[in-house]
């Protein structure tokens, strides 16, 4: 298993965003996303941060691109209607 910064350079790299875990029960989880995971895109759109991920999100089951071990794929994911993002998420740190 790669660790934490090892992902985030990889995800870095490919333009994505990395896959630290999934909440059980989660949409990701229910779609197979697994710890070590890069999301590519959304809807064909690329996502490299997760404000991304949320500005590009238009349906309640999108198709995401995903990295894995060298493998690119995409799975359907279903999104509870009009899901929020976290504030912080959108704002940059200070």
């Amino acid at each position: 298993m790669q660790s934490l910064l090892t992902l985030s350079q990889i995800a870095t790299a490919l333009g994505g965003v990395p896959i630290p875990g999934c909440m059980e029960g989660s949409p990701a989880q229910r779609a197979g996303l697994c710890y070590g995971d890069v999301l590519l895109s959304i809807d064909g759109v690329r996502t490299s941060s997760w404000a991304d991920f949320f500005r590009v999100r238009r349906s309640e089951q999108p198709t995401v691109r995903v990295f894995r071990r060298g493998v690119e794929f995409e799975v359907r994911m279903r999104l509870p209607h009009k899901t929020r993002c976290p504030r912080h998420v959108l704002e940059p740190t200070r």
